[in-house]
């Protein structure tokens, strides 16, 4: 009674151990994807957010179709482009355009009197990734109970 009261004060109650048949947990099995924008590589997988370098001719709320996939997986299999896959595309929506930290350049040469100072921030572009395309998941088969009663 003491464990439960303190639980309740702090915000929650434990019900009991998580049974088997209970299927608390969705079964689904996580796609990542490598894929290339310009130089750069990213690792995404579904809801991942990515900053790139800005990114023309495209506005807040945009729908993006990358398909420079590099690589695909999933915990059963791996499919690796060469040196892209050529069915495989990710889709992504633009969230906002940001600037990134300001890096300051500072130059100096001693005793020739000589300091020069510039700045620089680089644009950056926020994707959210919404949809992997390209590797077909095999869908779980819900378990089926025992009937030995």
């Amino acid at each position: 009674e003491a464990k439960e009261k303190e639980a309740g004060e702090i915000g929650y109650r434990v019900i009991g151990p998580l049974q088997e048949p209970d299927r608390v947990f969705k079964s689904y099995m996580p796609v990542f994807a490598v894929i290339q924008i310009g130089s750069h590589q990213f690792k995404v997988s579904n809801g991942d957010s990515i900053f790139t370098e800005k990114l023309k001719h495209c506005n807040v709320n945009d729908m993006l179709l990358l398909n420079k996939v590099l690589l695909l997986g999933t915990e059963a299999q791996t499919m690796i482009g060469r040196p892209i896959l050529p069915d495989a595309a990710v889709h992504a929506v633009v969230e906002e355009h940001a600037f990134d930290a300001r890096v300051i350049i500072f130059k100096k040469k001693r005793r020739k009197n000589y300091r020069r100072t510039t700045g620089h921030r680089q644009e950056l572009t926020k994707l959210r990734i919404t949809d992997i395309k390209g590797i077909e998941v095999p869908q779980m088969v819900p378990l089926k109970k025992d009937e030995e009663e």
